[in-house]
């Protein structure tokens, strides 16, 4: 589902690739369901833009919620 991630720093985005119906805004929705909030935008692409004060081990929580959230679709 994820086709390509990029970034640089803190700013980052996944291009989600329509699967079974499921577009970019249902992983937010999802992902706002399991505690992570995110904007889609461009209708494929999902970005991310944490506080700057962010420690690292919310930035893992983060990646898990977005792991265990995409293995859900």
């Amino acid at each position: 589902m994820i086709t390509t991630v990029r970034g640089k720093g803190l700013f980052n985005a996944i291009v989600i690739k329509e699967k079974n119906g499921k577009t970019a805004w249902d992983v937010c929705i999802k992902m706002a369901e399991n505690g992570l909030l995110a904007k889609p935008t461009h209708g494929d692409i999902i970005r991310f833009a944490p506080p700057l004060c962010i420690t690292n081990e919310q930035v893992m929580d983060c990646a898990r919620i977005i792991r265990e959230t995409i293995l859900q679709f």
